[in-house]
């Protein structure tokens, strides 16, 4: 037992380290009344008791059965458009834990992808622009986006392809992240973005899940040209999925008005792809039918800022702290009998006092749920 405790210290210890929390702090987390009882544990020297490890393990962004046995899979690599150099560890533990309970109800209630994400094979030296754009027309069609991708997108990601997309507050450490794992797909988003940015942010995360043969942390290695090469293929790529030039070259000549466009048809043309402004206009650079210079003209003057921002407010969503599908199949497992009330209420990260009021939150109504138990017959 002896030789037990100091194992599960000293995993605790290597955890703690590697999320850069001090003793002091995470005493205050798990709810010790000093941290001494941290440094006590860590040392081997004091028994975790059962409620304790469960709390412990919750701040370590963990299960406490990997505190345990110590067969813990090796972690997912996430792959950064900005990587935070000291904010990496502790932003990526609960993102890749909450992927792993995301899978896990999946597996509970006998939910597989339907397909697999498609694979394009890209070789990060000699791919080009025009590499990016076939890459993204066929992804397009693999994936049934339609005429306006951004509106499909994270529902076709989340239903199909089984993407766990989770959102945090990134603050200055970076504006996106994917990760493939034994969990399947996740991505990572600033919840801070605007709508119309993390749908950009959401195309060029795809980008680096579908080129995941080819492209990777290896074959880039240390090489700063070939990082930043591959983020404009990946620019590239998100330009030309979410803003598909034959629909756009439609909706642009039907604006148009003796070789005119006004600020105020750009910018509900963006509003319409869900992009922003400025994507938007250089995708028109792309297809030839603006210039360089006067996008960097459009973009510098306050008329058209004034027009952008006019219609930002009534087109704005902030997303959930948990995604709505993730919550449904919490829910649909406790009905089920598959989670207990506790568990449930872990996974959503609130008390069992308040689990009405989040699951309300969601839509969910928790007293008197037998209906979702109600079958009917099907032809």
């Amino acid at each position: 037992m002896e030789e037990l405790q100091k194992i599960i210290g000293s995993r605790i210890r290597s955890l703690r380290k590697k999320l850069g929390i001090t003793q002091r702090a995470f005493a205050e987390q798990v709810g010790f009344s000093a941290h001494q009882i941290v440094s006590e544990i860590e040392r081997g020297g004091r028994d975790v008791k059962a409620w304790e490890l469960v709390k412990i393990a919750d701040a370590l962004h963990t299960e406490a059965r990997y505190l345990i046995a110590g067969d813990e899979p090796a972690p997912a690599r996430v792959l950064w458009r900005d990587y935070p150099e000291d904010a990496a560890a502790a932003i990526e533990a609960p993102f890749l834990k909450h992927c792993k309970q995301y899978h896990g109800l999946e597996s509970l209630l006998g939910i597989t992808p339907k397909r697999d994400l498609p694979i394009v094979e890209l070789n990060p030296e000699t791919a080009s622009y025009g590499d990016a754009m076939v890459a993204a027309r066929d992804v397009a069609r693999a994936l049934d986006l339609g005429g306006r991708p951004a509106a499909a997108l994270t529902a076709i990601l989340e239903g199909n392809y089984s993407v766990k997309i989770w959102y945090a507050d990134l603050g200055e450490a970076g504006s996106a992240a994917s990760a493939v794992g034994d969990f399947g797909y996740g991505i990572l988003m600033h919840r801070e973005q605007a709508p119309w940015r993390r749908n950009f942010s959401f195309a060029h995360e795809l980008f680096h899940l579908v080129t995941r043969t080819t492209i990777s942390k290896e074959s880039v290695g240390d090489n700063q040209a070939l990082a930043e090469k591959v983020e404009r293929l990946a620019n590239e790529f998100a330009a030309n999925l979410l803003l598909p030039a034959d629909v756009l070259e439609v909706e642009i000549d039907a604006r148009v008005k003796h070789g005119k466009i006004s600020y105020g048809d750009l910018v509900e043309l963006a509003r319409d792809f869900d992009v922003s402004t400025e994507a938007l206009l250089w995708r028109l650079v792309n297809c030839r039918r603006l210039t360089a210079d006067r996008v960097t003209t459009i973009l510098n003057d306050p008329s058209f800022r004034s027009t952008d921002r006019s219609t930002m407010p009534a087109n704005w969503r902030q997303p959930a702290p948990f995604p709505e599908r993730y919550v449904r199949l919490a829910f649909l497992a406790y009905q089920r009998e598959k989670l207990s009330r506790a568990r449930l209420a872990q996974l959503l990260g609130t008390s069992l006092i308040d689990l009405s009021a989040t699951l309300l939150e969601y839509g969910f109504e928790f007293e008197g749920t037998d209906a979702y138990q109600i079958e009917t017959s099907v032809a």
